[in-house]
């Protein structure tokens, strides 16, 4: 197994001490100065994977009356109950125990090897959907895409909090965001585009689950093959070479202290919360738009594409703010989160209540949710980071995207019981107020994180000085 030496006699941010980079210092990622290409080509590797497995998560909403016309299902209701509720709870649930049971894995074992796994076992079945002959084999399939999606952020934030110090961290989790936010911005745009079409004797539909997940599978190979790894953060400056095994072993008392930590709950909930919203732009807007406004489908996707395209700047300008915030005054980053989530409810609110036939208004609207939803995104994976030790972060994110893949399945099935109780306007009004509910639990925040990362930066200290 390749492990990158130099990592291993780092200073405890894990860069060598070499001259820093502009461009990269620019960029926000100027802890990877001084490292090999191999290295910068593993980081940009593990990008661009992510940007694949996220780019088939809404590739159905674009067709989902076409997917529900094959399969039998030209009813409204029995499409959006079999193809969106259905689906996405079996898929957002076996991501959450993925997740979780690979975040173990990763705090423990070789990381590249785990990629292979996760990116295997979900593009696999990703690239099988877009052949499946019925309904129950296509709800199968994609059930088991899950484990891609599922798996590869707790390996790939594990691996974020070895490459970067903590005041950096805002800024690379904004550059996982830009490729989650592009890879689900293109998936979309792709499969409405094809919609209509029939390519290589399939229909367009059916083209795009293929086209989105066969490229992962040349990419993961290269990258295990010829790879590099940073040496883990707890491991730095014991001179012991030891590859990408961690010697601690995940137990019980490791869970306890991550759920006695305050910020770790209040990071969980606001996942859960803040999913509802995306779940409607991501899987019901398309739909709404479409047949009950009266739009074309390609014009109804731009809606999606603006919140999905926006998202990304807003990773992106969300991870340098709380930068910012994190070396002025810590306490502030969760205020930021905070008022970033309610803020974007308004426009979110005037795109489902527009009542004119120019698709431009609400495209502009969506600009602005897309970007003001998205600030706070970056900051709550760096704020996860920072408040736990190194040997438990996989763990912990493992979680996380428990929490947040129950929120996105349980999102449309919200969705779903609100539409059995309610007319759909009134329905979708309600699911956009969940930012509010988040938003308030990010202000809860601001109690809490900075005594939680304190406690890890003691704990680190400790482990720094003590004897060998």
């Amino acid at each position: 197994m390749k492990t990158n030496l130099q990592h291993v006699t780092g200073d405890p941010g894990g860069e060598p001490k070499k001259k820093s980079n502009p461009i990269l210092r620019v960029l926000g990622l100027g802890d990877l100065s001084g490292h090999s290409m191999q290295d910068h080509l593993s980081f940009w590797a593990i990008v661009l994977l992510t940007f694949f497995l996220f780019a088939d998560q809404n590739l159905i909403s674009s067709n989902i009356s076409r997917i529900g016309a094959d399969f039998g299902f030209p009813d409204k209701d029995d499409y959006l109950f079999y193809l969106n509720t259905l689906v996405l709870v079996m898929f957002f649930i076996l991501g959450g125990i993925v997740s979780v049971y690979t975040g173990t894995l990763t705090d423990q074992f070789d990381r590249k090897r785990l990629m292979l796994y996760v990116v295997l076992l979900g593009e696999v079945p990703c690239l099988l959907s877009g052949l499946a002959p019925d309904y129950w084999t296509f709800l199968a399939l994609r059930t088991l895409t899950g484990f891609g999606l599922g798996g590869i952020l707790p390996l790939v934030f594990s691996l974020l909090g070895d490459y970067f110090k903590p005041e950096n961290r805002n800024t690379a989790s904004g550059w996982i965001g830009f490729s989650m936010g592009l890879g689900i911005a293109v998936g979309q745009l792709f499969a409405g585009a094809v919609a209509h079409d029939t390519i290589l004797g399939l229909s367009g539909w059916r083209f795009s689950f293929i086209a989105m997940a066969a490229p992962s599978i040349p990419i993961i190979f290269l990258y295990y093959f010829f790879g590099t790894l940073p040496t883990r953060e707890n491991q730095r400056g014991s001179g012991a070479l030891t590859g990408d095994l961690n010697s601690h072993r995940i137990s019980w008392a490791d869970f306890q202290v991550m759920f006695k930590t305050r910020t770790n709950i209040l990071v969980f909930l606001q996942g859960i919360t803040g999913t509802v919203p995306w779940a409607l732009l991501f899987f019901y807007l398309v739909d709404y738009y479409e047949t009950v406004k009266g739009f074309k489908v390609t014009e109804a996707n731009l809606l999606v594409v603006g919140f999905g395209g926006t998202a990304i700047l807003g990773g992106f300008v969300g991870g340098f703010i709380g930068k910012l915030l994190y070396q002025k005054a810590r306490r502030w980053l969760p205020v930021f989160g905070g008022l970033a989530v309610i803020s974007g409810a308004i426009p979110t609110w005037l795109v489902l209540n527009y009542e004119g036939s120019d698709i431009s208004s609400p495209l502009y609207l969506a600009l602005v949710g897309g970007i003001l939803a998205t600030l706070a995104v970056p900051n709550v994976r760096a704020i996860l980071l920072n408040c736990n030790v190194p040997e438990n972060r996989g763990s912990v994110f493992g979680l996380y995207n428990l929490t947040d893949d129950l929120g996105k399945g349980l999102g449309p099935l919200m969705i779903f019981i609100l539409l059995s109780v309610m007319d759909q306007a009134t329905a979708y009004n309600a699911a956009v107020a969940f930012w509010i509910l988040c938003g308030i639990i990010w202000f809860f925040m601001a109690f809490t994180y900075q005594k939680d990362e304190d406690r890890v930066l003691r704990h680190l200290q400790d482990q720094k000085s003590a004897p060998a």
